[in-house]
Order: C-alpha cells, then structure tokens, then sequence
C-alpha cells in the first residue's frame, strides 16, 4: 500500500490557547490590531511578506505539473478564457489536505460529489473535507470557522469561506494565512492566465502589504454589470396599444398610465398592475436603482446588490450620491408616478414569494413593468417553453431626464471581489501543492465539470460551425437545463474562471434559446449608457479598524435610505418639504456619514494613491 501523506502540520506555533487569546481579544472585544500582531507575532514568528523565500514543498512541481494540449474545443476568434489541458497528477502517492468548505445543497456530500472523485482521480490528491454549517457568506457558517480558529486546529486551507479582506491582512499579518504570490510564481500556471486576462483582478486581490492571501473567483458575467437597475416591460402590452419604448420618464408616465386605463389584457377589467418592484429582506430591489440613472450616476444598494452601497467618487474623493440635490428629485418623480397609481404600495414591502405569485398567476397576465433583477425573480422560468410568459419581458433602458440625463450603473470590478476563495494557513506542510491543487480548478474542462458535470452528460464540446451567444464559433454545449442536480456538481463554488468570452461562447439553438442569451441581449441596453469607470469606487481593503467604523454605519444608512425611499414616495413623507429632507440629510450625518466616508477614503488612498 503506498504511503500516504498528510498536509496538516502539528507545530504547536499554530495551535494552543494562543489562538483562543487572539480570536477571544480580537473576535469577541476588539483587540487593536498593533496588541493582536504584538502577541501572535511572538508566537507564529510573522508573516512571509511579498518577495520572501518560497515555503519549502517536496511534493509540489515548479512551474506547474506536466502537461499536454487538449485538442478536443475549437476557441473562437480572440477567446480570452481557462484553456483545456490534460495534466498528469500532482503526486505519485496518495496525500491528504484538510480543506474547510461551507454547506451547500448543490454539492451534498463533498466526499461523495461526482466533482469531487473526478478531480481527485486526476490530481492524485485526496481532501480530507471538514464542512461547517451555513452556506457560504453566512454568519453561522462564519462563526463555526471562528471557533475552529479559537481551538487551533487549522485545516490546510479554507476554500469559499467569506474572510473579508480586513480578515485576510489581519490573520496574514500574523502568520495565520500564508502569502501566496511566491507560491504562485512558483507552482502554478492556470491563475497566470487570469492575471494576464484581467490585470486588475490581480490588483483587487492584493492586499496593502503587497500580499496576495487569497487565490480569485473569476466570474466576468456580462449581464451581472448590471443587473441591479434592470427594470422589466410585458412588450405585448406596447404592441396591443401600439406603443413605442418608452426613451425618457414623461414617456414611461405615459405607457404607466396607458396600461392602467387601456385595458391592454383585453379582459375587461382594471385589473393590470402598472409597476411593481419587491423588498425582500437581504435582496431588495429599490425602484432608485433603476430612476436615478436619469438624474445621475447611482452606483446603486444595498450592499447586498452592490459593494460600498452608493458610494462614487467625486474628482478622486469617496463620496455618495443619497444626500445629493439629483437623489432628491429622484424621489420626487417616483413620488408623481405614486400619487397617480402607477406604483403598487406592495412594492415596498413584499418579498419575492409574493411578487412570483403575482408573475405566476393563471389567466390573464396583469403585470405591467417589474423592477427585479432577471425574469426569474418574478416568474417561473422555462427555458425549453417557446411560449411562456417570461418572453414577452424586455428591459427598459435608461431613461432620459429632464435634461437628458441618462447614465447606467456598469459594475466594472464585478469579474472578481476581494473576499477569500482559497486560502492556505500556516499549518499546512504543502503549500505549494495546495495551490497547484486548487490552480487545477481554473483549467477549462474542470471549469465545464464544476459548473455543468461530467462531459458528455452535462455538456460536451461544441462543433465546428455551432455558434454561441456572441455570435462566434461556440466553445461547448450544455446538454442539461441548468443548473444540474445535487450532487454532482459543485454549486458554483470551488474556484471560478468564467471569462466573458467564456460565458459567451456557449452554443445556443436559434430555434430554441437558452437563458443567457436574451439576458445578453437585454443588458446590452444598459451597457450603451454606462458611467465612466473613473466614477466607480473600486474594491478597497479595510483594516480592521475601518472595518469596525463602516459595518455599523453603513446597516444603519441603508436601513434610513430604504426606508426613507418607501417614505418619500408613496407620501407619508413629502418630498416637496425642504423640512422634511434636511432633517433626513441631517440624520445621515448624524449617523456617522462623515467618519465612514473618511474611513473609505483612507483605504481607497492606501491602496491607490
């Protein structure tokens, strides 16, 4: 039997009640950051800064495993993507790594996932699986991996468990998690591909130390840039009542008012519902999302749509847009179109439950105009349905306002965030097998397996002369309805590089197309009348201190600007009493505006200046 090796360091640096003082101090009561890097500092012995030596790792390959081309794919013109190798395993023997991963659905069993045993077989290594409870992102999943901290007992590696980047430089400034940008230049070749890609990935990932404490999740969706302003059209109702798209906010009035008194379901009844967005609680939909756009640049919230909700930058200083004269008068026109009935009052406090019921209802269709992310957030989507009601919906773009304002809000670092994919810690013996390990997972038909499952079943590779969703020769074909079933699959997590030509390149039946591609086509509207790059805060790394000032402060302005934006448009509060919107700008400073925006601006110049 060959011998097996296992990842997991004993070196009681990493283990022990030195690790309880430090989360118990620094989790639990705030600890400075210079007391924590003091105390654990004496005890790990520090981090491995950018452009120390390469941790010792008799097991992993410089400059990657052996490999040979992958001939099956045909790459469209100009592909930009993860390409197809076939890679000889890592390792002769069997070795072990202990890998902490959140809970998922989609995946099941991490041990027993289809996914799993693929890549196993072909990389040679075995993982050693230790799952919390909670799906990623989540506190409680958070929480179970504080408490693992606390105990000592570090895996080898974390993988999609959400350490925000405050989190990254503090445990990598003690040693906790090690520096990968050695390790990468060393072992590992996919994430080259990324980088040379998408050079900014590579900025966003990199901490202010110079460190790189995590490897990226890569997922360039064209229609995500956007999705969080998308506002929805039945078009049968315009070609009933003979109607053009409406181009600037007097014109959607009008077509508002038209499906309110024309009866364009022809049933006979006032039944239809002009426009209609949903609050549902972590994911709302704020109908200024969509409206701003025609006053100026919202880069759109909450966090939960968009990182740092409503923040921009003014010549170079973070500021944000909802305490603005243009915000104001935002809100006055979503205040007309209320007091003429074309906004249901349910808008603002139904969850997406409520609003797909409505979407879902048999007989006749009585919903106008929806603000919601995609179709499938107020309706049953059937993609093999030539005839479902999901087709008739177009979006609207952005709208001129009344002196031709008209700026979509474009995502231009959605590619990437900056919280943790794959983290390696201190206690694992293999660092550089680690990351060629998870390196394999950004290689093409890895990619296709993760997201699809096995070829041939779940996808296969396209032919000569098939097209996807760009128009150019496709790269592969789902041969599934997406998403697969449990189990064999990875549910989107693992490590992502989903380029956009990669997104694009699926092949696509004209007779019969898929999901992505109207989506395609319906956020091309927005990307036309996208804001200049230069206006959007891009991703910053908070230090522990600044994270502290900005978590409380920004719940609390999002919860006063959504409540604020249901008050100011259906009237309780009136947009037209200059007493009445300085005492909400008011409440904003007193909030803490002032100290968050600095904090932000102070990691923004940190990183960029």
């Amino acid at each position: 039997m060959a011998e097996e090796h296992h990842g997991t360091s004993k070196d009681p640096a990493v283990s022990g009640m030195s690790r309880r003082q430090f989360v118990t101090h620094a989790l639990g009561i705030g600890l400075s950051a210079a007391s924590t890097a003091a105390f654990l500092a004496s005890c790990s012995g520090g981090g491995n800064p950018q452009g120390g030596s390469v941790p010792e790792d008799p097991l992993a390959q410089k400059g990657g495993p052996k490999s040979s081309p992958n001939n099956d794919p045909i790459y469209p013109e100009g592909y930009v993507g993860p390409v197809a190798s076939h890679k000889q395993p890592l390792v002769k023997e069997r070795v072990t790594l202990r890998i902490v991963v959140p809970q998922n659905t989609a995946v099941g069993d991490w041990k027993e996932n289809l996914f799993t045993k693929w890549y196993e077989e072909i990389t040679g290594v075995h993982i050693e699986w230790h799952v919390v409870a909670g799906e990623a992102g989540s506190s409680d999943a958070m929480t179970k991996v504080n408490a693992m901290i606390a105990s000592g007992d570090l895996p080898d590696a974390f993988m999609n468990i959400d350490f925000s980047p405050a989190q990254q430089m503090l445990y990598g400034s003690q040693g906790l998690f090690v520096p990968l940008n050695d390790l990468i230049d060393e072992y590992c070749v996919e994430i080259k591909r990324i980088f040379e890609a998408y050079p900014d990935v590579k900025e966003l990932v990199t901490a202010n130390d110079g460190n790189i404490y995590t490897m990226p999740y890569v997922n360039d969706c064209f229609h995500c840039n956007c999705g969080i302003q998308r506002m929805w059209i039945y078009k049968p109702w315009l070609d009933e009542l003979g109607l053009s798209m409406p181009t600037t906010l007097d014109e959607f009035e009008d077509v508002l008012t038209a499906f309110v008194n024309e009866d364009p379901n022809r049933n006979g009844k006032k039944d239809e519902l002009p426009l209609m967005g949903h609050a549902h609680p972590g994911w709302p939909a704020p109908l200024s999302n969509f409206f701003m756009g025609s006053f100026m640049y919202n880069p759109g919230g909450p966090a939960s749509n968009r990182p740092y909700p409503w923040l921009y930058l003014n010549d170079g200083k973070v500021d944000i847009v909802v305490n603005k004269p243009e915000w104001r008068e935002g809100w006055r026109y979503q205040n007309r179109l209320y007091r003429k009935g074309l906004i249901a009052k349910e808008s603002f406090t139904q969850d997406l439950e409520a609003l797909q019921r409505i979407g879902n209802r048999e007989g006749d269709n009585i919903l106008g105009v929806v603000r919601a992310w995609d179709w499938g957030s107020f309706m049953t989507v059937d993609a093999s349905d030539p005839d479902a009601r999901w087709h008739g919906y177009v979006c609207v773009p952005t709208l001129k306002g009344p002196d031709g304002t008209a700026i979509s809000s474009w995502n231009y670092y959605g590619k990437a965030g900056n919280n943790a994919g794959f983290v390696v810690t201190s206690a694992c013996k293999y660092p550089g097998l680690a990351v060629q390990w998870a390196d394999g997972l950004y290689e093409l038909e890895a990619q296709l397996r993760l997201y699809y499952g096995d070829i041939n079943e779940g996808w296969r590779w396209a032919k000569e002369g098939e097209k996807g969703i760009n128009g150019k020769q496709a790269l592969y074909k789902a041969l599934i309805t997406w998403p697969p079933e449990d189990g064999i699959w990875w549910g989107q997590l693992g490590l992502s590089f989903r380029s956009n030509e990669f997104r694009l390149s699926e092949a696509v039946d004209p007779k019969a197309p898929t999901f992505e591609q109207p989506l395609y086509e319906e956020s091309k509207k927005y990307y036309e009348a996208r804001q200049d790059q230069r206006l959007q805060l891009p991703l910053v790394y908070l230090t522990e201190e600044q994270a502290s000032i900005t978590s409380e402060i920004e719940l609390a302005i999002e919860n006063h600007v959504l409540q604020h934006e249901a008050k100011f448009t259906m009237g309780e509060l009136d947009i037209n009493d200059n007493a009445a919107w300085e005492t909400y700008v008011d409440t904003l400073n007193r909030i803490g505006l002032e100290n968050y925006l600095r904090a932000y601006q102070e990691a923004y110049d940190a990183k960029y200046s």
